[in-house]
């Protein structure tokens, strides 16, 4: 269950032998070394989701975490804005409330030019049982693929749309004017099928059933069956780690190399998480 090459300044344990590790041994409240920041910046891109437990972090520390990994910005995020800082993200879910479609497998923002590199979600308020987040490790997905199969989809482009997603019936109950507004802002754009890891070298599929609308240079038929091919790889188990949240609880992950999908099977039960993009 250790990790392969142990860390230093902390310890990464496996939560799949493909993607996940809780971190043991760091106060996330507190102010990190040089050399504690790199090892943690490494741990996420060899394992693809973070997760720690017991942590108690104001809103100013939990922007302090995600500023380790990446610029803090709520410019690639729609979730509102938090009272106690204007970069922490509130996700929220109640009976009542707006549902923002996250059950079902998705990278956030890839329909963006530049989607967000990761996320930091801390623990607010939990219902009694459910609301797991599972993550699926798009290194995996690659790795699983035949080798002939890996090296032609590494030549294509895919291009994901806003439009595709559950978004514009959110906005449009918003009023029609935010969604025309949104649309417009927003138009598709491509990002390659394979990508790498800067860090590890490790290539990727970017892809995901809630934004990816069509492979570029194929048939509707062709495409259709690519993605749907390659989706369902994300939807094997043993490519997935997921996470029971308990109070305290904090998961950090990569948001170009997995897909996540929240659990809400606890409805009409309130949840209250918050986040912080980077």
């Amino acid at each position: 269950m250790s990790d392969p090459l142990p860390f230093t300044k902390f310890q990464a344990l496996a939560v799949t032998p493909n993607i996940g590790a809780e971190i043991r041994g760091l106060d996330l409240s507190a102010s990190f070394d040089a050399q504690t920041e790199e090892e943690l910046r490494l741990a996420l891109a060899r394992h693809g989701a973070l997760f720690f437990r017991k942590q108690t972090l104001t809103p100013d520390q939990h922007v302090r975490v995600a500023r380790i990994f990446g610029n803090p910005s709520r410019e690639k995020t729609y979730f509102p804005a938090a009272a106690e800082h204007e970069l922490v993200e509130l996700v929220e879910t109640k009976a009542n409330g707006p549902r923002y479609n996250t059950d079902q497998w998705h990278s956030d923002s890839s329909y963006l030019s530049e989607p967000p590199a990761g996320a930091v979600l801390v623990s607010r308020v939990l219902p009694e049982a459910g609301g797991d987040t599972v993550w699926s490790s798009g290194k995996k997905v690659y790795q699983s693929l035949p080798a002939a199969l890996a090296q032609w989809i590494e030549t294509l482009d895919a291009q994901h749309s806003l439009e595709h997603s559950g978004w514009p019936e959110i906005l449009r109950r918003q009023s029609e004017d935010a969604y025309r507004e949104s649309r417009a802002r927003h138009i598709p754009v491509s990002h390659p099928l394979v990508q790498t890891d800067a860090l590890t070298g490790e290539k990727y599929i970017f892809v995901n059933p809630k934004y990816t609308e069509r492979v570029n240079g194929l048939s509707r038929r062709q495409s259709d069956a690519l993605l749907g091919f390659l989706f369902a790889q994300f939807e094997r188990p043993e490519h997935q780690a997921r996470l029971r949240w308990e109070a305290g609880t904090v998961a950090i992950w990569d948001n170009y190399g997995t897909n996540h999908y929240a659990v809400p099977d606890y409805l009409p039960n309130y949840r209250l998480l918050h986040r912080v993009t980077f």
